[in-house]
């Protein structure tokens, strides 16, 4: 029976020592089916809603899900779906199997910020490649399905978060550097601050935390705003305060980000 619009699906077969990725899948819930009946599957799960507000059931009870809502489920768990709205829901869906699994517990929980921008990062970048292959989701696809479903099970604790890892001699001066940045500033007078050349702090940058320059910045400013918000500060103050002036851009922006406009995110806190 069909639930589903595929946006993005790929049969993804992708097989290390302790770990195999079944299926990867962006999925937008039909119109007619205003619910997903209770099903159980042999392998793990997890969903991340991206669009849309629902209920998550379980045997034991059920959780409000909206854009940010991450569940993952172990093998044999119960569970059906209520949409609450009109919008229809879009999920990413990640079917796998880990070593341990059935010793885990499910997790729902909702993402920060940040990791919920990393993940709309790497589905960009998967869309793109699936342009560029044909439909086909090739090696590259199979590296950013396997980062994705990384911050998704560490986000839900199934996995450890890693530590930063060293980048030698210049590591405590990045680190300050990047704790210390302003998000509002400009990456050129950042770049000057420094001291360094800013395709060499670049590279820096991106060894010690895995991110660019600009992908930090985001991360900051997204991190930012929404403490911003949570504490009831203006829409137009907060995109002042992070360095975008322009509100109608600010709210785009924070859109693209979270799946939210800032006031919906701000009356949801």
């Amino acid at each position: 029976m069909n639930r589903y619009r595929s946006l993005l699906l790929d049969r993804a077969n992708i097989r290390m020592p302790g770990l195999r990725i079944l299926s990867f899948a962006l999925h937008r819930h039909l119109p007619k089916r205003p619910s997903i009946e209770p099903h159980r599957h042999p392998w793990s799960q997890v969903l991340l809603y991206l669009d849309g507000q629902g209920r998550q059931i379980f045997q034991q009870g059920a959780a409000h899900v909206e854009p940010g809502t991450l569940v993952v489920l172990p093998p044999g768990v119960l569970h059906s779906f209520q949409r609450t709205a009109s919008r229809m829901p879009q999920s990413l869906i990640i079917n796998f199997h880990l070593r341990g699994e059935s010793g885990q517990a499910e997790s729902i929980r909702n993402v920060n910020c940040s990791e919920l921008a990393r993940v709309r990062g790497n589905l960009a970048r998967l869309v793109n490649l699936q342009t560029e292959s044909r439909g086909i989701l090739h090696w590259e696809g199979a590296m950013v399905i396997l980062e994705l479903l990384i911050t998704m099970l560490r986000a839900a604790g199934w996995l450890e978060r890693a530590r930063s890892p060293s980048v030698g001699e210049t590591s405590p001066a990045i680190r300050q550097l990047v704790a210390s940045m302003d998000p509002s500033l400009p990456l050129s007078y950042v770049a000057k601050r420094s001291g360094y050349h800013r395709d060499h702090l670049n590279r820096l940058v991106k060894k010690e935390t895995g991110l660019t320059l600009g992908q930090l910045r985001t991360q900051q400013r997204l991190a930012k705003s929404c403490e911003l918000l949570a504490a009831g500060i203006q829409v137009r103050e907060v995109a002042a305060t992070v360095g975008l002036l322009d509100q109608s851009y600010f709210a785009r922006w924070f859109r693209r980000q979270t799946g939210r406009s800032p006031s919906r995110w701000k009356r949801g806190q």
